[in-house]
């Protein structure tokens, strides 16, 4: 049995045909078919059985091929390290982000590791919703993402990196905005907007809408949106993520709300569990763990 053989083996697990199977490998069909029997003949069992003019995984094929992809994903990760310690901390690491953390955490981290590390990572960053980052990680879009906490966490690692608070966000005309605090008890027979339904913080702030009894319009999918909104129509009032505290925008007002001092949502690192990693982007998970703003 050598190396070869296992690659090959896994390939046509994944193509269940030997023709494109020995496309992919750019190897002629007799010798995937030989290297395949070889095998089978050395384990003692078959791997394979035919399916028309496709092939199928055995039971017996099954087992092993959980073993040996496990097998060669952990040898493709030695190499990748031992090149990455020969040439240097290089590459590319695909991130998918929330809006929220670009102005502020992301770029400070981001700065933080490439003085750490040098300067010859290069990130490719795409801006999108926490579901969208969640579904570009699961597709294989990303290699990490920074987002809200996944609605199902199976084969995912998540890290805490930053909080941000709810606030009530007004023109500076608004008969509130003198105010230090609100109470949500107070927001009834106020004209209030929120975040649409697609945005991940909807469906968090849905239930304790609920809770006090406020009808809320969905009208904006981020922050920034949030102060244009309220400062263009100066009678509404957005119940929104503090996240605009390190600009200075002219007529928007931020209040804090008396049910919410404590910090009202958790931003994490996501990456897949198990998933191989390239050796810049363990060095970028690790410097994470170590950079964050939070305690596990």
């Amino acid at each position: 049995m050598n190396l070869s053989q296992l690659y090959y083996f896994r390939k046509l697990a994944e193509l269940e045909h030997y023709g494109k199977a020995s496309e992919a490998l750019f190897i002629t069909q007799p010798s995937l078919s030989n290297s395949i029997s070889n095998l089978e003949k050395e384990l003692g069992v078959r791997l394979f059985e035919r399916v028309g003019r496709n092939v199928r995984l055995t039971s017996y094929g099954s087992e092993f091929n959980e073993h040996i992809c496990v097998a060669l994903s952990e040898i493709e990760k030695a190499v990748n390290l031992m090149a990455q310690y020969g040439s240097g901390l290089s590459g590319q690491i695909r991130l998918g982000t929330v809006i929220s953390i670009q102005r502020n955490f992301l770029p400070r981290m981001l700065n933080a590791f490439r003085a750490e590390v040098g300067s010859n990572i290069m990130f490719d960053i795409h801006q999108d919703t926490t579901y969208g980052c969640l579904d570009g990680l699961n597709e294989g879009k990303f290699d990490v993402v920074f987002c809200g906490q996944p609605p199902n966490k199976k084969d995912l690692a998540t890290v805490p990196v930053t909080t941000q608070n709810l606030v009530l966000g007004v023109d500076k005309s608004h008969e509130l905005a003198q105010r230090s605090s609100v109470s949500f008890s107070e927001l009834k027979g106020y004209s209030l907007v929120s975040y649409r339904q697609e945005s991940y913080v909807y469906s968090v702030l849905e239930s304790l809408f609920e809770r006090f009894g406020l009808t809320v319009k969905q009208a904006f999918n981020d922050e920034i949106s949030a102060a244009s909104l309220v400062v263009a129509e100066k009678n509404i009032v957005a119940v929104m993520l503090e996240t605009l505290d390190d600009l200075a925008l002219n007529d928007f007002v931020s209040i804090p709300i008396d049910e919410q001092r404590d910090p009202f949502y958790t931003v994490y690192l996501v990456y897949k569990a198990n998933a191989f990693h390239s050796y810049a982007t363990e060095r970028l998970i690790e410097f994470v763990k170590e950079f964050t703003e939070l305690s596990e």
